[in-house]
């Protein structure tokens, strides 16, 4: 999964410290995150039971739920800055690999934030004139702000398992078998920590009577218990058994788990209200426990992919040492010169794809569904190929070069014209063609040929779409061999198709015809 060549910079901090501020960091915007995805569930659920009731006075708990949503999801948006930015430093590879197989999804975040928070705005600050809106407002800012969390496992889960990535690639970048089940129990337990985090909130800092507090102590039995259930199904989803540490913190949240429910049943039947300092301490307690669990899966998961792109790099960094001084005596003497030559941007930009023998054997050419071209067979004008450079090639692989004044691409041209001469016109043919092949040729071309590159070599209006466009005869040819080698095998990934079925005679005929066209 690691390619040889993968350098990493040196990272900011030791690995000790980026693990204890990631965990840190994502503890905190999880704490909160879970409140604001707990109080929008509740308030919804509320809406709807208050509406039933019909007691649809003004001072509603779920009116009180809604009015600190603002708040909660303000803190878990900022706090997840800092979460994002550390694991895509210390767990680059990894992370940066799932954001790209689930790119849509990743995206797609945005939009589920601004309508989650545009809508339940709306649910709070609804007029008497949207009153009859006001759960339809809650339910679908209730479903955007569900899906986030179902984004942010697959993510997670998608780092944790690289063996898993080439599969995933191959399903049409979904998460398998196995590891899809595994996201849904994850998924649902998070769900399970929402509502007991948020009813336990709330039951302080929301609820004014005590049949509100009871109710939300009837939310705390119901989510602590989906969080059992769910954590069962989650340990036996894993797609690697948990180490020695890992097995002990689950048993620890177990424990936590257990107290918290056994505390709350106690509590609605004596008719007590719930202790402040052993609730909260419990809910804390019960999240660090399992994000621990989480942190030690994980880095049992990702640290051996980040170290392996390491040991790449120093390999890759070995590999380069002896060319070090003579890069770094080019770069100075271009620097000095106030110039850079044309052999060092060829080699910095254009090798990677059409080789260090322009041959268009680049190390990249595996990767491209249209073979980079021959620069060395190319036989053009300076303009027309400088065009080519400016505006790159849409449809291929050939990006533009506009980072590059007009005299770096002039000094680029003229070191490709002194060493394979692709401002010179394309020369002879090596073969004699008789008159009769040369008629042929001609007929094909103006039957054939002409549909896409015009009758005078500039291209059609049927082929102005075709990306890549065909080139202009006009001003671009290639030499004899090329040209025939072109014609017979045709160009992969582009709308020029093999013509190997005319004689062999014709199709030189065609490479004099296309060269006859050539008027600049």
């Amino acid at each position: 999964m690691i390619g040889a060549i993968d350098i990493l910079l040196p990272r900011p901090l030791p690995d000790a410290w980026l693990s204890g501020l990631l965990f840190i960091s994502f503890t905190l915007h999880l704490l909160f995150a879970l409140l604001a995805l707990g109080t929008a569930f509740l308030a919804v659920c509320c809406y709807i039971q208050v509406r039933c009731m019909g007691h649809l006075e003004d001072d509603r708990l779920d009116r009180r739920i809604v009015k600190s949503f603002l708040g909660l999801k303000s803190l878990a948006v900022v706090l997840g800055v800092a979460p994002l930015l550390l694991i895509q430093v210390s767990r680059t590879v990894p992370m940066f690999s799932a954001i790209n197989l689930l790119a849509l999804a990743w995206l797609f975040l945005i939009v589920l934030l601004v309508v989650a928070f545009v809508f339940f705005d709306m649910m709070g600050h609804a007029t008497q004139h949207y009153r009859r809106f006001h759960l339809a407002f809650g339910i679908v800012a209730m479903a955007a702000l569900l899906a986030i969390p179902g984004i942010f496992a697959a993510l997670m889960i998608t780092a944790e398992n690289p063996l898993a990535w080439s599969e995933m690639i191959s399903r049409g970048y979904r998460l398998s078998g196995p590891l899809a089940i595994h996201w849904l129990a994850r998924y649902l337990h998070l769900i399970g920590a929402a509502i007991v985090l948020g009813a336990i909130f709330h039951y302080f800092f929301s609820a004014s009577q005590e049949r509100e507090r009871n109710h939300l102590m009837n939310w705390i039995i119901v989510g602590m218990l989906l969080q059992v259930v769910f954590g069962v199904f989650l340990f036996g989803s894993l797609p690697v058994r948990p180490e020695l540490l890992a097995n002990i913190l689950i048993m620890a949240a177990v424990v936590l788990a257990m107290v918290l429910i056994w505390q709350t049943f106690i509590t609605i039947r004596q008719s007590k209200p719930l202790a402040f300092r052993s609730s909260i301490a419990l809910a804390l307690g019960l999240l660090v426990v399992m994000l621990m669990v989480r942190q030690v899966i994980q880095d049992r998961a990702m640290l051996p992919v980040d170290n392996a792109a390491r040991a790449n790099a120093i390999v890759y960094q070995k590999k380069l040492a002896p060319y070090e001084l003579a890069a770094l005596a080019d770069y100075r003497k271009s620097a000095a010169n106030g110039k850079q030559h044309g052999e060092s941007i060829y080699a910095g930009s254009c090798t990677f794809c059409h080789g260090e023998l322009a041959d268009g054997n680049g190390g990249e050419v595996a990767n491209l569904s249209i073979p980079p071209e021959k620069i060395a067979e190319l036989r053009t004008t300076r303009e027309y190929l400088y065009s080519l450079l400016v505006k790159g090639m849409p449809g291929s692989g050939m990006p533009y070069f506009s980072v590059f004044d007009r005299n770096k691409l002039d000094r680029l041209i003229d070191s490709l014209d002194q060493r394979y001469q692709v401002l010179q016109k394309p020369g002879n043919l090596p073969v004699g063609v008789n008159s009769a092949a040369l008629a042929q040729a001609g007929a094909v071309y103006r039957e054939t040929c002409s549909g896409c590159h015009g009758s005078d070599g500039r291209g059609s209006s049927q082929s102005t779409a075709f990306k890549p466009p065909p080139p202009d005869f006009t001003r671009f040819s290639m030499t004899p061999r090329r040209t025939f080698e072109v014609i017979t095998e045709g160009y992969r990934g582009t709308m020029m198709s093999s013509y190997a079925t005319l004689p062999e005679e014709v199709r030189w005929g065609l490479v004099d015809h296309l060269q006859k066209l050539r008027t600049e």
